[in-house]
Formats: structure tokens, sequence, C-alpha cells
């Protein structure tokens, strides 16, 4: 039997679209290349504070006297998330086979991935490894992803593959939805806390789109429809608190004061629920994030999403937005929204 497979051990301490970039690397080289790809759950575990792991890291990088890196407290999460181990071949059990030389090892050549993505083409992307693969025919290989800082992050092609792992993985970790179905539930994620000043990454803070642009979207879903509204924020703020782009805490139903949405905020809830309600929400929100990124791609409700670094390409019902909304904006907004609600109806 002409047995091949692909194994990678690329595995950043790194937030969701990082993380998720480097498993769909090796999902597409694997597809292109007819190999079966070997997962181990080590390859989407991540720290969390109080990890002995990320506390030694934080403790070495300080006596160093670098910038002390932070936990993106993901754990095991991304793991429940898309339950890979019950779709893809065990690692293990071809690293056993690799020992007991049954299998030889060849080391991909190295290759880049570069951002933005939004012009990516995949048959570009990955020529010199097709072609190396292909000249390595011999059975009983297993290929070996070399180490390197490039992750995919155009989703096109294996859409459909997390789709199905995300709704089969909820069937053995089920994540109750809170929403009220007679309401008309709108979530809008806003990126704040790894950006907010004072944080590993507050010099990218430009990345934070203003409270004032949500509230603008806002206003121009919430006259597409005539039922009753819930408002739901998720975001990560400081203890618990909601913080505005300029670092100031604040609250959503302060903002929407005098308005007849019900207003939920989520501020640092849990990873898993939180997605898991941007993906069912009636309408998403979404920020410059590879959090809104995932969801934005992988959800069918109706979507507004920032311009990215990122492709949205085979994404559904979905509508990019600028930096700005103007009148004009508004209306799109407007008629995207009220589209794909009589789409519905």
């Amino acid at each position: 039997m002409n047995q091949r497979f692909l194994i990678d051990y690329d595995n950043p301490d790194a937030g969701i679209g990082h993380s998720m970039g480097i498993i769909n690397r090796a999902l597409k080289i694997a597809s292109r290349n007819q190999l079966e790809f070997a997962y181990s759950e080590d390859q989407l575990r991540k720290s969390t504070h109080d990890s002995r792991q990320w506390s030694l890291k934080h403790i070495l990088r300080t006596l160093r006297g670098k910038k002390p890196d932070e936990s993106h407290n993901i754990g095991d999460d991304l793991n429940r998330m898309l339950n890979p181990k019950n779709l893809l071949l065990n690692r293990q059990e071809i690293e056993a086979r690799i020992q007991a030389g049954q299998l030889k090892v060849i080391s991909l050549p190295k290759f880049e991935i570069h951002i933005p993505s939004n012009e990516q083409m995949d048959d570009e992307i990955y020529t010199s490894i097709d072609r190396f693969i292909a000249a390595h025919p011999e059975p009983n290989t297993a290929f070996k992803i070399s180490d390197n800082r490039f992750g995919d992050y155009e989703y096109q092609s294996t859409r459909n593959w997390y789709i199905d792992a995300y709704a089969k993985a909820r069937e053995q970790y089920p994540i109750h939805l809170g929403y009220d179905r007679s309401q008309f539930n709108i979530a809008i994620h806003i990126r704040r806390g790894d950006l907010l000043p004072g944080r590993q990454f507050s010099d990218l803070s430009s990345r934070m789109l203003p409270d004032a642009w949500y509230l603008a979207i806002l206003t121009a879903v919430a006259s597409s429809t005539n039922r009753p509204i819930a408002v739901h924020i998720f975001s990560e703020g400081k203890g618990g608190q909601y913080h505005s782009e300029k670092g100031l805490p604040c609250s959503w139903k302060d903002l929407l004061k005098g308005s007849h949405y019900e207003v939920t905020e989520h501020i640092d809830s849990n990873f898993l629920e939180s997605f898991h309600h941007l993906l069912h929400a009636d309408i998403l929100i979404g920020s410059k994030s590879g959090m809104s990124h995932l969801a934005g791609m992988l959800g069918d409700q109706i979507k507004v999403m920032p311009e990215m670094w990122h492709s949205y390409r085979g994404a559904s019902k979905l509508l990019l937005v600028g930096n700005t909304i103007s009148a004009s904006d508004a209306s799109a907004i407007s008629t995207h929204i009220k589209a794909h609600l009589l789409d519905q109806t």
C-alpha cells in the first residue's frame, strides 16, 4: 500500500488567527498532495495565565530584560472547538512507525506565505512544495513540514472542512446558546484587550476600530428590521470592564442609553462560548482580529466586517466596509441586511 503522510511540529503559543493558520497550511499541503495529515493535540494546545510553562517563559523574558509575553489564555479550547483528533490520523501512531523504521521521514523545503493574504493564490504559494512531494513518490513516507513562522489564512478551499469539524465537535462538546430567538440578536466583536495601552501589542493599536464605527454600523443594521433588538458585546477588557479605543473604561449600556435595545456585555468571557455566539447570531459585526475572521469565514449568519489583511473569499452573506462609515456605507449596510433577511423569509 502506498502510504504517505504529513507531520508538523510547528506550534507557536499564539492567538487564534496565527494558530489556525498553521493548521490550515498543513491541511492544504495534505489535500493538494494526497497525503494523510497526522495530527497531535499538542499542535493547538496553548498556554493559560496559570500554566507553569507560560510562567517560566514570562520569568525568563523578564530576567533577560525583555518585554514579557502575554498568554492568550486559550489552553485547550482550540482542540475542543474543532476536535481534529476525531477527523485526522493520530500522529503518535505515525511516530511509532517512524521509530520502528517502517516510514522514511523527508523534510519539506521551507517556504513563505506572506501577509496580506487578500491576493493569495494557492497554486503559486504551494507550487514548490507540490513539486518537491511529486519528486519523492516512494511509498511509506512521512513528509515533515520544516519549522517556520508562516501560516495560511486563506480559507476558501478548506472552509467546508472546518465547518464540518466544528459541527461534529459540538456533538461531543456541546455549547449552550444563550440567545432569545424572539429577538433579533446582533453580536458585536470588538478587539481591545491585547491592543490597549500597556498591553503586549499596544504598538498595533491602529487595528482597534473606534466605538463610533460600531455605533454607526449598529444604527444602519437596526434600521433594517422591526424586530426587538438584543445587542451582545464581546470583547476583552481589563478586570471585566470594557474599554474604549482610547483605553478608557466605559459601558455599552451607557453608550446605548435611551435606545430600545437589550444590551448584554460579555467581557473577558470564555473563548468557546464567545465564538459559538458569534457564529450563531442573526448578525455579526466584526473586528480586525483572527477570531472575527474565523467566525466570519465559518458562520452562515449575516455579516458586516471590516476590511483587513486577510481574505474573506468563500464567506457567505458578507459585506466588507472600511475604517469610516459614510452615508453611502450606511445605505449599503441597510440594503445588505434587508436583502438577506428577505432571503430568509
